[in-house]
């Protein structure tokens, strides 16, 4: 199994041709080139790696980038690691990631909810207004995935 860091160099290299391809099969599209490359890139911190009961190397370098930030993202992270098995269903390419945009899908709609109830606030406008957007980030995320799964020899436990 690969280590933290050679996971993210594996991602920061995916990126780039992630993008690329996004742009020779959109013709050319630069916004979708941006969106799938930026997807490519979030699997360094939306990474299967976060089914982890320990810290993961994104987690520790979030929290020396803002310790904040870092605590909220392991704490938002923490019931997903907790529910799930290290390299279950999180490290299957393609179901992985969509477990991942599922428990991030049900976080947003609770913080929806919260924020409609409290503050007037609708934020399931924005998924419905670019759902061409979030699919493309999602296959980039779900190239990352696919680049951590072979750095991991292509296993499932």
């Amino acid at each position: 199994m690969a280590s933290g860091r050679t996971h993210i160099a594996g991602t920061v290299a995916l990126a780039p041709m992630t993008a690329m391809a996004a742009w020779q099969l959109t013709g050319g599209d630069a916004v979708a080139m941006a969106i799938a490359g930026a997807g490519c890139l979030s699997g360094v911190l939306i990474s299967p790696d976060l089914d982890m009961s320990r810290r993961t190397i994104s987690e520790t370098l979030l929290l020396r980038w803002n310790l904040a930030v870092g605590w909220l993202w392991i704490a938002l992270w923490f019931p997903y690691a907790f529910f799930s098995k290290h390299r279950g269903l999180s490290h299957v390419p393609i179901l992985g990631t969509l477990s991942r945009m599922l428990y991030l899908t049900v976080c947003y709609v609770a913080l929806h909810y919260f924020l409609r109830e409290f503050y007037a606030i609708d934020l399931l406008y924005w998924p419905q207004l670019y759902q061409q957007q979030l699919l493309i980030f999602v296959t980039g995320l779900a190239v990352s995935d696919i680049g951590h799964w072979i750095l991991d020899g292509c296993t499932l436990s």
